[in-house]
């Protein structure tokens, strides 16, 4: 905090919350001071943050206050100059911490996102756990999806494969995309049914401790056409030379670019209206981010997804990526 001159942080998300407190519930927020962390909580969660935070191991105690406490005229927020705010943080929050302490400055900072980005062995270990079962899980669905299956049924079976595999809680929605569908980056699952020679996009991933994976493949049935083998080949060596780039003090921007130029040679680039990845854990779109536009850079210790792909409008979108 002290390099952007603030004297405490508000995290409200989450994943924030829980990852700087290890209390993940919801309706809660704490304020981060450079001697305190303070647990706020809504009344329905007060006892069961009291009984977990009593038990926690973690060096340091904290208690928990009821939410409104936040807002009282002697709340600590009120002897605070700077204050952080996540930048997801709502306008409503904002104006309401604007109206209670006048006096405050409330800012948006990254500080949060960027400590959360550089994960230590346990975390790296859920994310692995957890990309291990979409990975094993993968094999299976690909086996269940023939011509005639909606895309609303391989949902369906791919959460029960979750259930059957200890996975209470998916990454993120599925998404299961037959050819038009698949032009949406964030396609919902619908009832139309796979072709005898179609193709369908597999977005899924797995929480394991609340850490996301995120992996998507391309199911294709019947005899592939030259021109879509050829856009998935283009999406193949673009994953694979955007890998090759990868190391610690790289560019994100520098990543995104070595996989866009070969979209870019086979005249595809313009259909790439996204970055190449980005960084998860226990949020499934975390820093960095890696696209052209990004500031950021590759530190030991983040973990990355890399997604090239494209989507034709009268066509349909393609659509690889690995964890």
């Amino acid at each position: 905090m002290a390099a952007e001159e603030l004297t405490g942080f508000l995290l409200s998300s989450k994943e924030s919350v829980g990852y700087f407190t290890g209390l993940f519930l919801e309706g809660t927020c704490s304020l981060v001071t450079s001697k305190d962390i303070f647990f706020f909580v809504q009344i329905l969660g007060y006892e069961e943050a009291s009984y977990y935070l009593s038990e926690s191991k973690r060096p340091y105690f904290l208690k928990p206050y009821k939410f409104a406490a936040l807002w009282e005229k002697k709340s600590v927020l009120a002897n605070l100059k700077r204050v952080g705010l996540e930048p997801e943080s709502s306008a409503s929050l904002l104006l309401r911490l604007q109206k209670a302490f006048p006096e405050v400055h409330f800012l948006a900072s990254q500080m949060p996102l960027e400590v959360r980005s550089i994960k230590d062995k346990s975390e790296v270990a859920f994310i692995r756990k957890a990309s291990g079962i979409t990975r094993k899980i993968y094999p299976r669905i690909k086996e269940r999806i023939r011509p005639g299956i909606s895309e609303e049924e391989v949902s369906r079976i791919l959460r029960g494969y979750f259930r059957g595999n200890g996975v209470q809680e998916a990454a993120f929605p599925t998404i299961a995309a037959v050819r038009q569908g698949s032009l949406f980056p964030h396609a919902v699952p619908t009832r139309k049914e796979f072709g005898s020679h179609d193709w369908m996009i597999l977005d899924f991933g797995a929480r394991y401790y609340g850490y996301c994976s995120d992996f998507t493949r391309v199911v294709f049935s019947g005899k592939i056409e030259k021109n879509v083998s050829r856009v998935y080949n283009a999406l193949r060596e673009a994953k694979e030379k955007a890998e090759e780039s990868v190391m610690p003090g790289i560019s994100a921007k520098a990543v995104d670019s070595a996989g866009r130029n070969v979209l870019k040679k086979q005249g595809l680039a313009r259909y790439f209206i996204h970055g190449i990845g980005h960084g998860l854990g226990l949020s499934v779109h975390e820093r960095p981010v890696l696209g052209p536009k990004s500031t950021d850079v590759l530190k030991e210790g983040m973990v990355i997804t890399l997604e090239p792909a494209v989507y034709i409008p009268g066509w349909g979108g393609m659509r690889i990526e690995d964890t």
